[in-house]
This record gives structure tokens, C-alpha cells and sequence, in this order.
């Protein structure tokens, strides 16, 4: 008996698609073409017309199986900071990223994946063979990023032997290893601690009531300038027009409200099964979160970065660099302990059935649903924390538990 095939949408269901894009790259026929949904998140389109059935990309998606975690659990945890002071000043925590990049760099022929605006704005997984063009990729970006032609780009350079490093989210670096189909001695991958990824459309939205607000076109954004307050939980974004540099608060931003809130995720990131110490990536960095309490005599307002090392190479690659760091042993569950999504994703909320209603409003009338998602008194006490010295944590951590349980963080 004949058994008819299924016929493919899309290769795994669109709440739970990720936007990876190796389904894309993968497909033989070319019948796959990423479009923007309603959100403004990118999600696999598949012409019928091409399709020939072949389920590659039912079978190759990485939100279709069970994650390529690795064997065995972190190798090693420490605490960082790059002692290359100028550097450390544009990265957003310890400079970890930026320094083993440059470092990477020094291999002939060489090449760094990582996220980094383009000239509008739009963040863009892309490549440096450079140290020029590490800069652009230092910093956080909460934001989604296209991971475009990347995958296809790294594959090509590995086969011709040369070496990659790879940067991006969790999700990311498993559509990479879902592309390459195996792992490759030469390919070094790190992924974040992540918190979710807003659409690239409410960032742009976002961008352009920026600009109508302080009265000129944003040409530069940094999500967490260290350029007033240093490293802590008191970051303030920056950004630039034509004409004027401004500094601001995260409280009182909508973009902010939406992103602390959890109220503008992906929708697959309210479900993300990388959140978990077994991590798809070498190494894994984030901001040490609770270094102060756990190891105070290691807080420093420069910046200080948790590194999990997750393989063998990772740790190799590493410790080849620790002259370059000041670092620490540490361990993965006091990591673990200020960085949440190392156990679980964010709950869904409420607000983000309707958050995104707006979203195709030029004027970014949006703003109105992003400062309703979180009620005004969460709103005051998250931007009381924001502003609080770290140092002072130590007293009060029940009213830091209670914000993040009011913030539905906790």
C-alpha cells in the first residue's frame, strides 16, 4: 500500500520555530524562503511548488528533536573580567567574548561569527576577520538577530580548514550544529545565557519614536552603556542622533518595561528547553549576577563575566587564554543562582496576547501596550533596583525577592 507523503508548511510548528534558518539553507530545492510574521519575527515559508517532499527539514530542525546537548555536564565555571581595560569599557559585563575573539583572531585565516548592527540598525549575525570588526559586535543586543547566510558561511570556511569561532544564542548555535550536520575540530561555538528575543520589527518601531522623541534619526544604540554608572544592575542605555548624545533610564522605557516584563518574547522562548546547564555550546558566557554575594571581594564596576565551559575544547580554549583575564574558580549553581534561565524560561504573561497588537502602527502607538504590560507599581520597584548599588544586595534581598516575584521573575 502506497503511503501518501505529508504535505510540509513549515518544518516545525511556527510557535515553536526559532527563525534559526538552517531549514533554509538546508533544503535541496530551494524551497525555503524566510518571511516576516505579523510580529515581525522570521519564520520559514515553503513554496509548494519547488518542494519535493524530502522532509530535510522536518528532520534537520533542531526545535523538531531533542536539543545536541552534551555529554557530559559544565567542565569547568569561573568569573572574568579582560584586563585590557579599553575593550573591557565597550563590552556589557567581563569582556569575555571580545577578548577570546581578538585573541582568535591571531590564527591565520581565522574568522569570528557574532551579533552586530548594520548601518540601519538591524542586528545581523556577521563576520570579522578583523579587529575592527569586533567592536561593532561587542555589547548586548536584546533583540533578535538575522542569522542569514552565517551558517552557510561558517560550513564553507571549515571545509576549507579554516578556523571558526561562533557566537550567538542557545538556539542559534543548535541551528548551526543542525546545519553542519557533526562538529568540526576547527569550530569553536559560544552561546548566552539568554533572556528571550523581542522582534526585530518592534526594535525598529521602537527606533523611530526614539528618533520623533529626541528630534533626529538614532544612528547609534547601546543597550547598556557603561559610560556613567559602570557594570550593575543600574545600566543605561545610550543612544546617538546626528546632533546629541542621550542617557536614560531603564524604568521608563516601554522597549524596556517590554523586555524586563517578558512581555515581547519570541513565542518559543517561553518554552525554550535551553534553559538548562547542559548547554550545545563550547563555552557559555553571561554577566555574573550575584557575584557580589557569593564573591565580594571579585565585584568590580568594570564588569565581571560568568564562564561556563561546557566541552573539553572549550575549557582547552580557555585556559589557553587566562593570561589575558582576571579570573576564578567558581561553580555552575552559584552562576546558576543569579542567572535564572539556567533552570527555566520566562512564564508567558498575559500581556503578551495583546503586546504586539499595535505592532503595525508606524507611529509606534505600540508604546501604549508596551508601558500597560506591567503595572506602575512593578514598574517603581524594578526601577528602584535598577538604581540600587550592587554592594547593598546583601541587605536586601527580600525586597530583591519580592520585586522579582511582583516582576514575575522569580
Amino acid at each position: 500500500m502506497k503511503t501518501e507523503k505529508k504535505v510540509l508548511t513549515a518544518p516545525t510548528e511556527l510557535a515553536s520555530c526559532s527563525g534559526c534558518q538552517a531549514c533554509r539553507l538546508l533544503c535541496p530545492s530551494k524551497a525555503i524562503q524566510m518571511e516576516a510574521d505579523k510580529e515581525g519575527f522570521l519564520v520559514p515559508r515553503i513554496d509548494q511548488k519547488l518542494c519535493t517532499q524530502c522532509g530535510l527539514c522536518e528532520a534537520r530542525c533542531p526545535q523538531n528533536k531533542k536539543p545536541a546537548f552534551r555529554d557530559n555536564d559544565c567542565v569547568k565555571a569561573y568569573g572574568a573580567r579582560l584586563k585590557d581595560e579599553a575593550v573591557l569599557g565597550k563590552s556589557a559585563s567581563g569582556g569575555v567574548f571580545a577578548g577570546i575573539a581578538r585573541r582568535f583572531l591571531e590564527t591565520p585565516g581565522s574568522a569570528v561569527f557574532g551579533c552586530a548592527f548594520d548601518s540601519d540598525l538591524v542586528a545581523r549575525q556577521s563576520i570579522a576577520s578583523d579587529l575592527a570588526g569586533i567592536e561593532p559586535m561587542q555589547g548586548s543586543k536584546y533583540v533578535q538577530s538575522d542569522t542569514g547566510d552565517s551558517f552557510a558561511q561558517t560550513k564553507k570556511l571549515l571545509e576549507s580548514g579554516n578556523p571558526v569561532l561562533y557566537s550567538g544564542t542557545p538556539c542559534q548555535v543548535a541551528g548551526l550544529y543542525a546545519y553542519l550536520g557533526k562538529d568540526y575540530e576547527k569550530l569553536a561555538t559560544i552561546d548566552l545565557i539568554c533572556h528571550g528575543t523581542p522582534s526585530p520589527l518592534l526594535f525598529k518601531r521602537y527606533l523611530k519614536w526614539l528618533g520623533n522623541k529626541h528630534g533626529g534619526k538614532i544612528i547609534s544604540y547601546d543597550f547598556r552603556s557603561k559610560d556613567k554608572v559602570g557594570w550593575g544592575s543600574g545600566y543605561q542605555p545610550k543612544l546617538e542622533t546626528a546632533t546629541k548624545t542621550v542617557y536614560f533610564r531603564t524604568e521608563l522605557d516601554p522597549y524596556f518595561i517590554g523586555f524586563n516584563s517578558a512581555s515581547t518574547m519570541r513565542e518559543c522562548c517561553y518554552t525554550c528547553r535551553h534553559t538548562s546547564v547542559k548547554r550545545v555550546a563550547d563555552l557559555t558566557i553571561a554577566d555574573f549576577w550575584g557575584v557580589e554575594r557569593e564573591h565580594p571581594e571579585k565585584f568590580d564596576r568594570r564588569g565581571v563575566s560568568a564562564v561556563l565551559a561546557n566541552t573539553e575544547k572549550g575549557a582547552a580554549l580557555f585556559a589557553r587564554l587566562a593570561s589575558d583575564f582576571e579570573s576564578f574558580e567558581t561553580d555552575v549553581s552559584i552562576v546558576a543562582k543569579g542567572n535564572f534561565h539556567l533552570s527555566k524560561p520566562n512564564e508567558r504573561p498575559g500581556s503578551r496576547n495583546t503586546v504586539y497588537s499595535n505592532i503595525s502602527s508606524q507611529d509606534f502607538a505600540i508604546v501604549k501596550d508596551l508601558c500597560s504590560s506591567v503595572p506602575p507599581l512593578k514598574r517603581m520597584v524594578f526601577g528602584i533596583l535598577s538604581v540600587m548599588p550592587s554592594g547593598m544586595a546583601k541587605n536586601l534581598r527580600k525586597l530583591k525577592k519580592l520585586a522579582k516575584v511582583m516582576l514575575g521573575r522569580a
